[in-house]
C-alpha cells in the first residue's frame, strides 16, 4: 500500500514533468532546438503567478490568465527577437542561446522576487480519495489527468488539422511552407508561444506541491528531457507517458533513499532519486546512439573561428607582469576575486579544448572541476601540493574519458544533454554523499597550501595560480598551432571527411575530453586549497552553464574566450565589481542578456574583434602597397595563413 500511495504522490510530479515535455516537443517539433529554459519559463512563471496573487491581491483565475499569457508573449518574443535570427546558425549556437535564456530568467527572478525556497497555498482541491487504507492526493490526480488531456488535444491538433501538419513542414521546409502561403515566423512564433504556455502551468500547478524554488525548478529541463527522449521529441502522448513514468519511479526511490549498506550505493542515499532522472537520459540517449531527431535546414552558419593565438613568445610574460603588478596592488577581496577568476580561466581553457576545438558541447567542466576539488580534500592533508595537483588533473582526466564514451556515439546537442545529466547527477550525488566527501557534518576542510616546507599567504597562492594559468594557457595555444589542433578542428568542422582522411575520430574526442577534464581538475584543486574546504555549490550545474555562456561571449575557440570566462565567473572580478555596487543579484541577468546579444552581433566572440582588425588592417595595407601575386609566386605562410582560415571558418 505504501508503494501505490508513493506511486500517486509520484503522478503530481510527473504530470508537471509531462507538460513541460509537451511544451518542449512542441518547439523542438516546430523548429528543431531543444530547449533547455523551459524548466527556468516554468519556474518565473510561477514566481509572477504567486506574486500576482498572494501580494498583488490578484484573483487566481485572473492570475494565471496574466501569467500564461505573457509566458506565451515572452515565448514570440525570443523567437521573434534571437531563434528566429540563428535559424541557420549551427547548433552550438542554439543551444548556447536557450541558455542564455536560463540565465536571464535566473537573474530576473533574483533581482525581483524572494527566491527562498517556500511551499506556496495551492488552487487545486487539496482532500484526498480513500482507496482502503490508502490516501489519494486529489491534486495529484488532475494534475495529471491535466496532462493526460492537454496531450490528447496537442496530439489530435498536430496530426488531424493543417495548422498542426503545417507546424511539423515548417521545421523541414521553410521555403516550401512559404510557397504554399503560410509564414514561418507566424508558425515558429506559434511553437514558442505554446511551449511557455505550458511550462508557464506546469510551474503554477507544481510549485505548491514541490515548493517554489529558483534553482530546483529551473533544473527540472533534467527529467523533462528524460520524457521527452521516451517520445523521441516527436509524440506528445509518449512525452506524457514518459513524463508521468519518470515522475512515479521517482517518488518510488524514496522509499529505499535511507537503506544502508555498501550495496545501496547504486540507489540509496542522498540525491538518488532526484538524479535518476538524468541517468534516463544518459541511458537512453548512450544506448539509441541518438534519439533527437534530425529536425529543420542543414545549420549554415559558421562555427565560432579558432584562429591562430598570436603573441604566443610575448603573451605569456606580458601577462605575468599585469597579472603580479595586479597581485600585488589589490586588496584582500579583490585579491581573492582575482584568484577564483584565474581558476575559472582554467576551467574556460577546458570549454576551448572540448567544445572551441574540437566541437564537443560539454556542459559539464565544472563539475570535473569538482571531482578535482574532492581529491583536493581526500588527498591534501597527507600529501605535498604539487602531487595533489597531479593526482587531482589524473583523477579528472580519468572521468574525462567515462564522460565522453558517449561522445563516440552522440554528438551535438544529445551530448548535451549527456554531459548536463552527468553534472546534475555529480552534484545531486557525488558532491552531496558523505560517503564521497567523507564528512558526514559539513564539508571537509582542506589545510592551506604549502610549497618547499613554506606555507603560502594569500598572495604566493595567487602568484602560484597566474604562474599555472599561464602555463596551461600557453598549452593551450600550442595546441591549437599543432598538427592535433589541427586535426581537432577538422573533426570539428565535419567528422566524416575526418575519418575518410584516415584520422580516429573516437581517440581524438576521449583525448580531449580527459585533457579539457584535467585542466578542470586543476582549477577545482586550486579553488579548493583557496576556500580551505571543498564546497560543492562552487561547482554546480549553474556554473558550468555560466561558464560555458560566458566563454561563448568571449569566444569559445580563442584563449580571449577563456579569460572572459574567468572574468565572469561567479565568485570572479567581475562578481566582486557588481558586488561592490550593490548590484550582486544581476550577475546572471547581465551574462545571460550580454549573451543573447553577442551572439548575434559577434557569434565569434569579442576577443575574435582584435583578430578581425588585424586582418582587415592587413588586407588594406597588402591592397593598397603590394600589387597581387600569382598563385605560384605566394609565400609558403599565406598559404597556411589561408588554409587554417578555411578550415577554421
Amino acid at each position: 500500500m505504501e508503494l501505490l500511495r508513493m506511486a500517486v504522490l509520484g503522478l503530481g510530479l510527473g504530470g508537471a514533468y509531462a507538460l513541460l515535455a509537451l511544451g518542449v516537443v512542441a518547439i523542438y517539433r516546430g523548429t528543431g532546438v531543444p530547449n533547455f529554459a523551459q524548466g527556468a519559463v516554468g519556474m518565473f512563471s510561477a514566481y509572477v503567478f504567486f506574486g500576482l496573487r498572494d501580494d498583488g491581491g490578484v484573483p487566481a483565475a485572473l492570475a494565471v490568465v496574466i501569467t500564461v499569457a505573457t509566458a506565451s508573449l515572452a515565448g514570440v518574443a525570443f523567437y521573434l527577437l534571437v531563434m528566429r535570427q540563428l535559424r541557420n546558425a549551427p547548433i552550438l549556437a542554439r543551444i548556447t542561446a536557450t541558455l542564455g535564456l536560463l540565465l536571464v530568467l535566473r537573474g530576473l527572478a533574483m533581482a525581483l522576487f524572494d527566491v527562498a525556497s517556500r511551499t506556496p497555498r495551492g488552487e487545486l482541491p487539496s482532500h484526498v480519495l480513500r482507496l482502503g487504507s490508502v490516501a489519494l492526493p486529489v491534486d495529484r490526480l488532475l494534475i495529471a489527468c491535466l496532462a493526460v488531456l492537454l496531450g490528447i488535444v496537442l496530439s489530435v491538433v498536430s496530426v488531424r488539422t493543417r495548422l498542426g501538419l503545417a507546424v511539423r513542414a515548417v521545421a523541414d521546409n521553410e521555403k516550401g511552407v512559404q510557397l504554399v502561403g503560410l509564414s514561418p515566423q507566424l508558425l515558429g512564433a506559434l511553437t514558442w508561444a505554446i511551449g511557455f504556455a505550458l511550462a508557464a502551468v506546469a510551474g503554477i500547478v507544481l510549485s505548491p506541491i514541490s515548493g517554489l524554488d529558483a534553482d530546483a525548478l529551473t533544473m527540472l529541463i533534467v527529467p523533462v528531457f528524460g520524457a521527452a527522449l521516451l517520445a523521441r521529441f516527436n509524440s506528445f502522448m509518449l512525452a506524457v507517458a514518459g513524463g508521468l513514468g519518470i515522475g512515479i519511479a521517482q517518488s518510488t526511490l524514496a522509499l529505499v533513499q535511507d537503506h544502508q549498506g555498501w550495496y545501496s550505493i547504486l540507489w540509496a542515499g542522498i540525491g538518488r532519486s532526484q538524479a535518476f532522472p538524468a541517468l534516463v537520459v544518459i541511458l537512453l540517449i548512450v544506448a539509441s546512439g541518438r534519439l533527437l531527431p534530425a529536425r529543420g535546414d542543414a545549420a549554415s552558419g559558421r562555427l565560432p573561428v579558432a584562429p591562430l593565438p598570436r603573441y604566443r613568445k610575448s603573451g605569456p610574460v606580458i601577462a605575468l607582469a599585469v597579472g603580479l603588478l595586479l597581485i600585488y596592488t589589490s586588496s584582500t577581496p579583490w585579491l581573492s576575486a582575482g584568484i577564483v577568476t584565474l581558476c575559472g580561466i582554467l576551467i574556460g581553457l577546458s570549454v576551448v579544448v572540448v567544445t572551441g576545438y574540437l566541437g564537443q558541447i560539454s556542459l559539464a567542466q565544472c563539475a570535473t572541476a569538482g571531482i578535482g576539488g574532492l581529491v583536493t580534500a581526500r588527498l591534501a592533508a597527507g600529501l605535498p601540493l604539487p602531487l595533489v595537483m597531479l593526482i587531482a588533473a589524473a583523477v579528472a582526466g580519468v572521468i574525462g574519458i567515462v564522460l565522453g564514451l558517449p561522445s563516440v556515439r552522440v554528438r551535438g546537442q544529445s551530448l548535451a544533454l549527456v554531459t548536463l545529466s552527468a553534472a546534475y547527477i555529480c552534484e545531486q550525488v557525488v558532491f552531496q554523499d558523505p560517503r564521497f566527501t567523507d564528512a558526514e557534518y559539513g564539508y571537509p576542510l582542506i589545510p592551506a597550501a604549502a610549497l618547499f616546507g613554506r606555507q603560502l599567504d594569500m598572495t604566493s597562492f595567487a602568484v602560484l595560480v597566474l604562474v599555472v594559468v599561464i602555463v596551461v594557457a600557453s598549452l593551450v595555444g600550442a595546441l591549437r598551432a599543432s598538427s592535433l589542433g589541427r586535426r581537432a578542428l577538422a573533426i570539428r568542422e565535419n567528422e566524416a571527411a575526418a575519418i575518410a582522411a584516415g584520422t580516429n575520430v573516437p581517440r581524438y574526442k576521449l583525448a580531449g575530453f580527459a585533457l579539457a577534464s584535467a585542466i578542470a581538475g586543476l582549477a577545482g584543486c586550486l579553488l579548493g586549497y583557496h576556500a580551505l574546504v571543498f564546497a560543492p555549490n562552487g561547482f554546480t550545474t549553474f556554473a558550468s552553464l555560466n561558464i560555458v555562456v560566458m566563454a561563448y561571449i568571449g569566444g569559445i575557440a580563442m584563449i580571449g574566450g577563456a579569460i572572459f570566462a574567468g572574468i565572469g565567473a561567479a565568485g570572479g572580478l567581475f562578481a566582486q565589481l557588481l558586488a561592490v555596487n550593490g548590484w550582486a543579484s544581476y550577475h546572471d541577468l547581465i551574462g545571460g542578456l550580454g549573451l543573447l546579444i553577442a551572439i548575434q552581433l559577434h557569434p565569434n566572440g569579442i576577443a575574435s574583434l582584435g583578430h578581425d582588425l588585424r586582418h582587415r588592417l592587413r588586407s588594406r595595407t597588402s591592397n593598397s602597397e603590394v600589387p597581387p601575386s600569382p598563385p605560384a609566386e605566394r609565400s609558403t605562410d599565406v598559404t597556411t595563413d589561408s588554409e587554417i582560415e578555411g578550415l577554421v571558418r
